[in-house]
């Protein structure tokens, strides 16, 4: 399994985040490691993320087993107290300063129309998602979204802007800021 996403919120302080990460072939006994490549990395305004869905028998470079810290108790920076979060917690959030409200990405998708989107006060994050896994190698899921605070803490969806089963040879294409 590998997975690559990109994502931005209306409050910032990053203009966006890419993060990917997998898992290895399973094993015999169905086990598997988990990987990551970048977990996660702060992009800026005018950075490119370019996706290449391309065969191949090797991963370059080589993911690293991601082996999990024991779990410490929240700071006081803890995004919410408790969860699901009270409506209280969720006031305080959607009220930070909008750092990211002029933000706006140019997606593309094989060479297709460009989508520009960005967050904004009724759905304040954007995500685009994409999954390849051995069961299906031919094949690559690309969704790009947008959500706000409340429907991603309900897990009641959200609007979805694209989903698409791509084949080998597909390319996305993101600026940040455009």
């Amino acid at each position: 399994m590998f997975s690559a996403s990109v994502w931005t919120d209306l409050w910032g302080p990053d203009s966006s985040t890419l993060d990917v990460t997998g898992g290895s072939k399973r094993r015999s006994d169905g086990t598997h490691d988990f990987l990551f490549w970048a977990l996660p990395h702060e992009l800026a305004r005018g950075d490119v993320i370019d996706i290449y869905f391309e065969a191949g028998t090797q991963s370059k470079p080589k993911g690293a087993i991601f082996n999990p810290e024991p779990e410490k108790p929240p700071d006081d920076g803890a995004r919410f107290k408790s969860w699901p979060p009270s409506e209280a917690e969720l006031l305080e959030w959607e009220g930070r300063p909008a750092l990211n409200e002029s933000l706006r990405w140019s997606f593309v998708l094989n060479g297709g129309p460009s989508i520009l989107v960005g967050p904004g006060q009724q759905r304040q994050h954007v995500g685009l998602h994409t999954l390849w896994n051995e069961e299906r190698p031919e094949r690559m899921r690309v969704n790009l979204s947008r959500s706000s605070l409340r429907e991603i803490c309900s897990r009641s969806g959200g609007e979805e802007l694209l989903l698409e089963y791509v084949p080998l040879g597909s390319h996305v294409h993101i600026v940040v800021g455009a």
